[in-house]
C-alpha cells in the first residue's frame, strides 16, 4: 500500500489502531475513504478519481453513501471493525434525513481523527466561522462544486498523509507515556531498594558499633578478672605458704617450695598488663597508670596527696619488678608498651 514515505508515511512505523498497527491498517484496507452525496453524478467522479490515476503504492478504499443515515452507520462500522476512515466528502444537502453539517458533527463523536471535506454548490452557505460546524479547524476544508478529479486526489493524498501523521503521533505519545511510566516506576524501585541498602548498612554499622563495644568490654573484664586471680593468689596464698614455712612441725617443706613456684608462675602465660598488674601493689599500680599517663613525679605526688619521696620510692619499686634495671630505660615508654588497655 505505502512505499513512499513521503507521501502517506513509512510503513516501517509502528502505530496502533485499536490493537492494531497503522502500517498494517493501510496495508490491509488501503486509505480509507468516505463519500456522501445525494448526486449519482457526483458519487461516479469520487470513484473515477480514486480507482486509478493515484501514485504508484498507494491505494484508496472508497465507501460511498447517498444520505446521511447510511454514512453515520458506515462510519460506526468502522470504528467498531477498527478500520477508520481517514477522509470524508460531505455534501451540505443530501436531500432526505440530516443535513451534512449534522450528519459531519455525529460522526465526529464517534472518530475525532476523520478529516471532513464539506462541499457545496451553493456560495450562498459558506460563512466565515465554518470551522465550527464540525470542529476542530485543523480537521476540516470547505470547498464549492464542481470538483476537479485531480483535487479529489490531491485532497485525499494530503488528508492522508496528515491523518496518517497524527496517528502515528498519537500513538508515539503513548509509547512514550508507557516508557516514562516503565522509568518512573523503575525510579520509584531503585529509591525503595536504595533505602532498604542505606536502612541495612545502617543497621549493619549500629550492629558492628555494638559489637565492638561488647569486644572491648569483655576483653577489659577479662584483663581485670586475671589481675584479680593473680593477685589474690600472691596476696592470699603466698602469706599462708610463708606462715607454713615457719611452723617448726612441718616436716615435708619440699611441697610449700613447689605450691610457692606454682602461685608465682600462675600469670607467666598472660598478658603484659596482667603480669605487671599482677606484680604491682594497689599503690603502685595508681602510680604506674599516673606515669604512663605523661605525668612527672611532682604532679602524682600533688595528685595522690603523697610526698615526693614516697613517689620515687614507688617508681623505684616499680622498675625492680618489671625488671626495668637500666636507667636508660624509659619507665613510661616501657608502660606504655605493656599496658595497652589501661
Amino acid at each position: 500500500m505505502v512505499d513512499d514515505p513521503n507521501r502517506i508515511g513509512s510503513a516501517d512505523h509502528v502505530g496502533m489502531i485499536a490493537g492494531r498497527p497503522v502500517a498494517d491498517c493501510l496495508q490491509t484496507d488501503g486509505l480509507r475513504i468516505l463519500a456522501v452525496d445525494d448526486e449519482t453524478g457526483i458519487l461516479s467522479l469520487y470513484e473515477a478519481a480514486l480507482s486509478q490515476g493515484l501514485p504508484a503504492g498507494i491505494r484508496c478504499d472508497l465507501t460511498l453513501c447517498r444520505n446521511g443515515d447510511q454514512a453515520m452507520a458506515e462510519a460506526q462500522r468502522a470504528v467498531n471493525d477498527a478500520r477508520p476512515f481517514a477522509v470524508a466528502f460531505l455534501d451540505i444537502s443530501l436531500g432526505q434525513g440530516p443535513d451534512g453539517i449534522a450528519v459531519g458533527r455525529m460522526i465526529r463523536a464517534m472518530d475525532p481523527f476523520l478529516n471532513f471535506i464539506v462541499v457545496t454548490g451553493r456560495p450562498d452557505l459558506f460563512c466565515h466561522d465554518s470551522g465550527s460546524l464540525i470542529a476542530p479547524y485543523d480537521k476540516l476544508l470547505f470547498v464549492q462544486k464542481p470538483l476537479q478529479i485531480q483535487e479529489i486526489r490531491q485532497f485525499v493524498l494530503a488528508l492522508g498523509a496528515k491523518w496518517f501523521s497524527e496517528r502515528m503521533l498519537v500513538a508515539a505519545n503513548a509509547q512514550l507515556d508507557s516508557k516514562i511510566e516503565e522509568l518512573e516506576k523503575s525510579q520509584t524501585d531503585l529509591l525503595a531498594h536504595k533505602a532498604g541498602i542505606e536502612a541495612l548498612n545502617t543497621q549493619l554499622l549500629e550492629t558492628n558499633n555494638a559489637l565492638s563495644v561488647l569486644a572491648r568490654n569483655l576483653e577489659k573484664s577479662r584483663i581485670e578478672s586475671e589481675r584479680r586471680l593473680v593477685q589474690r593468689s600472691r596476696t592470699l596464698v603466698l602469706p599462708i605458704i610463708q606462715r607454713l614455712r615457719q611452723n617448726s612441725r612441718l616436716a615435708n617443706r619440699h611441697d610449700l617450695d613447689l605450691l610457692e613456684l606454682y602461685v608465682k608462675d600462675f600469670g607467666a602465660d598472660m598478658g603484659s598488663e596482667v603480669k605487671i598488674a599482677a606484680a604491682l601493689s594497689a599503690a603502685e599500680m595508681r602510680v604506674a597508670a599516673l606515669v604512663k599517663a605523661g605525668m612527672t613525679s611532682e604532679q602524682i605526688a600533688r595528685h595522690l596527696f603523697i610526698s615526693l619521696s614516697t613517689v620515687k620510692t614507688h617508681r623505684k619499686n616499680i622498675r625492680r619488678k618489671i625488671s626495668l634495671t637500666k636507667s636508660s630505660q624509659s619507665l613510661r615508654s616501657f608502660l606504655t608498651s605493656k599496658m595497652v588497655n589501661t
